[in-house]
């Protein structure tokens, strides 16, 4: 099941009301729309409007546009507010539940999300496609003394929960966690084409593969070419875009000949210099070239051993040798060694110093279970 609430409003709920009830710019046959739940005074609609009779629709539409009007006469607030509240939970195609189970499961999806019985509202069934869906259209105002508002805080991550738990109840197929897709929003266009092929929304899809990328090569302490390969084992592609200094500016996911930018994706995690700055992938602008030819791979079946990059730093003080084995970027390790050596010349009036004809320190890359030499290394400068 698949839970998605539409932006607010304020103003009338004609809009919404007619549309759920097929009467405007709606592709659903009247006959297939069924009433599921309501506490509206006003009668079921539906058999009127198959006459051709909508009095009995706006006479709904009036009930709970009077809400509002009865909290304006009676709370002096300047104070905007959007109480139409639309919601809409579908099934895979394949799923479906009775009319007494979808009852069941619009009340406990509003209670989840803190309605109560003075909130107006009404649940349509729409089952003329190839997946069953229900409407909720519903009164924020609580119709008692103070006209409180239903708080919104938070609807989304309790939708999730609500829809995880209507789930279990009624063994559906489960769908992906906000873990999983890391708080994604999925369009209604999206939703609708996804329901239909009975797959997992693409967005989801892209931001479950990257999220997983991600976690594996933080776990490991890894850089950009290890998360290139997680992401191609995946089969999802990356495109860079440069700027003037040759040095990417911009990143695109490709999965299935679909793309997306780092930006539409989730621009507060996922853009290049996120990836960078905030979720801690190393990356070095030298190794650029070598990127890109990562990069522009497309072997499905990369099997090659990811590479995990230690580096390793040898000190001499007299005879004694000292190996420092590092899993972290080039800059902060050459600070924290450093402030090591600050530190052991201010307690211990002992000076690490370079041995005649080597350099103070070395690195080494190198895969896990091959034979190590810390003396191979490459020469770092601490300035």
């Amino acid at each position: 099941m698949i839970g998605k609430i539409f932006p607010k409003s304020a103003g009338s709920f004609e809009g919404r009301i007619k549309y759920i009830f097929g009467l405007s710019k709606h592709d659903h046959a009247i006959s297939k729309i069924v009433l599921v739940n309501s506490n509206s005074v006003t009668p079921n609609p539906l058999p009127p409007i198959q006459a051709g009779d909508k009095s009995v629709v706006e006479a709904m539409i009036d009930e709970f546009d009077s809400v509002e009007k009865m909290r304006a006469m009676t709370i002096d607030s300047d104070k905007k507010i959007k109480p139409v509240f639309h919601a809409m939970l579908s099934l895979r195609p394949g799923e479906s539940l009775t009319n007494d189970q979808w009852q069941q499961a619009v009340r406990m999806y509003m209670s989840d999300l803190s309605f109560v019985e003075s909130c107006k509202y009404v649940a349509v069934l729409h089952e003329d496609t190839d997946h069953q869906h229900v409407h909720i259209v519903a009164n924020r105002i609580k119709l008692e003394e103070g006209f409180k508002m239903v708080k919104d805080s938070e609807e989304r991550t309790k939708t999730v929960d609500s829809v995880s738990g209507i789930e279990d109840f009624f063994g559906l197929v489960k769908s992906p966690k906000p873990k999983e897709t890391w708080g994604i929003e999925v369009s209604h266009a999206e939703m609708t084409a996804a329901s239909k092929t009975g797959d997992i929304p693409f967005k989801h899809k892209m931001i479950a593969k990257v999220a997983g990328a991600i976690e594996k090569t933080r776990s490991m302490d890894g850089d950009m070419f290890m998360f290139v390969k997680l992401l191609r084992r995946q089969g999802v592609h990356l495109q860079l875009t440069m700027d003037d200094k040759g040095q990417p500016k911009g990143i695109v996911y490709e999965l299935d000949g679909k793309k997306i930018s780092g930006r539409q994706l989730k621009r507060s995690r996922l853009t290049w210099q996120k990836l960078i700055t905030q979720e801690g992938i190393n990356y070095d602008p030298e190794t650029i070239s070598d990127l890109e030819t990562e990069i522009s791979r497309r072997d499905e079946g990369d099997t090659e051993a990811v590479v995990v990059r230690y580096r390793y730093y040898v000190f001499s003080y007299r005879r004694k040798k000292l190996f420092i084995k590092f899993k972290s970027n080039e800059e902060t390790i050459a600070e924290v060694l450093m402030s090591i050596i600050s530190l052991l010349l201010s307690i211990f009036g002992v000076k690490f110093q370079t041995v005649p004809g080597q350099p103070a320190s070395w690195y080494q890359e190198y895969k896990p279970g091959e034979p190590f030499n810390p003396l191979a290394g490459k020469e770092l400068s601490l300035g």
